[in-house]
């Protein structure tokens, strides 16, 4: 179930910072740039530090890549007016990750041969 909730928060956060990106105050090459340059990151970071498969997979690393991107979404989302739902995505991510963490549901690293 929690696995589930997590990949629906990783979409819900990729979505974020393409709204964040879209909505600056710039012109519409910036906002291109931005809305699609981000989220590109937050997906190459995700994959390599957070993902079952990452290259970079330990605890440490794969907590500080999730809490960076879900707050990163919640605080795009205030920032761009929607303050309700930064708060809501935040509280959802924090649960997520109180369950992932306390009952020890991170993947461990694959070994490679």
């Amino acid at each position: 179930m929690n696995l589930g909730l997590r990949f629906l928060l990783e979409l819900v956060c990729l979505a974020a910072l393409v709204y964040w990106g879209w909505r600056l105050p710039a012109g519409l090459p910036v906002r291109l740039l931005a809305g699609v340059l981000l989220p590109v990151a937050a997906a190459v970071c995700w994959g390599m530090f957070a993902s079952p498969r990452g290259r970079w997979l330990t605890v440490p690393g794969r907590a500080v890549c999730e809490v960076g991107l879900f707050g990163g979404a919640a605080v795009a989302l205030a920032a761009a007016g929607q303050p309700v739902a930064g708060v809501v995505l935040a509280v959802v991510a924090a649960a997520s990750l109180g369950v992932t963490y306390g009952l020890r549901q991170h993947p461990s690293p694959v070994r490679r041969g």
